[in-house]
């Protein structure tokens, strides 16, 4: 009776090894590609609508760089249609913050149509990197199937000014469908996101994954690289958000 029980308590070891076998093959060999939505979903204008020019602030300029990858400027995290869509009421917004004497930042929301949606001001990290703003609670929501322009304004100077840097993109907000089920991985669902051009759905879980992942950096980089952005990919991402004053 003892060896059959060892026999059985065998096969199941077996058959639980080669379980966590197949996930773990499924982890590594899942990869995530942004696939742009089609294009007559996106509002008419993509570009951005800022007549500033500038991504630093005027003083940076002049600060001594270790190097010249120090000098990258404020840029959206987003796809070079600067466009990308969302499942969530209130998504996290990200962008590469450089090296800045700006203390505060401003994140404006505007609905397509230049209809005022949400602004609220953010205290700026000292650390440079890929950071992500996080809306207020009170925050309305992003409308299901509305586009809207979003807009991060450094504050150079104690105020803001006409002339101070700004980066813009656009976002909508769509309804989940055949997203998830019981068994989906966070990065099978990320796979997914971006597939159906989910973009900001998918950076979160990206990053949400930083720390769990051995071959994060390569997801990483093959997320950003399928979007066009390579030049962000070697930068460091900074997993505290930046909140509301």
């Amino acid at each position: 009776m003892k060896s059959y029980y060892n026999l059985i308590l065998f096969v199941l070891l077996i058959v639980f090894g080669f379980a966590l076998t197949n996930t773990a093959i499924a982890e590594i060999q899942t990869t995530v590609r942004f696939q742009p939505p089609p294009e007559e979903e996106q509002p008419k204008r993509t570009e951005g609508a800022a007549s500033r020019q500038t991504t630093q602030c005027a003083v940076d300029s002049l600060l001594p760089q270790s190097n010249a990858g120090d000098r990258f400027n404020l840029a959206a995290i987003v796809p070079q249609q600067n466009y990308g869509l969302t499942t969530l009421e209130r998504p996290d917004l990200w962008i590469y913050l450089p090296k800045t004497s700006a203390k505060q930042a401003i994140l404006s929301i505007r609905e397509e149509g230049n209809i005022p949606h949400w602004q609220q001001s953010v205290e700026l990290t000292e650390r440079a990197g890929v950071t992500g703003i996080r809306l207020a609670d009170d925050a309305p929501i992003l409308k299901l199937g509305k586009n809207y322009q979003w807009a991060v304004i450094l504050i150079c100077g104690d105020r803001p000014n006409p002339n101070d840097p700004v980066v813009t993109s656009w976002i909508k907000r769509v309804a989940p469908k055949n997203i998830k089920t019981p068994s989906t991985s966070k990065l099978e669902l990320a796979s997914t996101y971006a597939q159906q051009g989910i973009w900001y759905d998918a950076l979160n879980i990206l990053i949400s994954e930083k720390s769990s992942q051995e071959n994060w950096c390569n997801l990483w980089s093959e997320y950003l690289e399928s979007a066009g952005l390579d030049k962000i990919a070697d930068k460091p991402v900074i997993e505290n958000l930046l909140f509301s004053e």
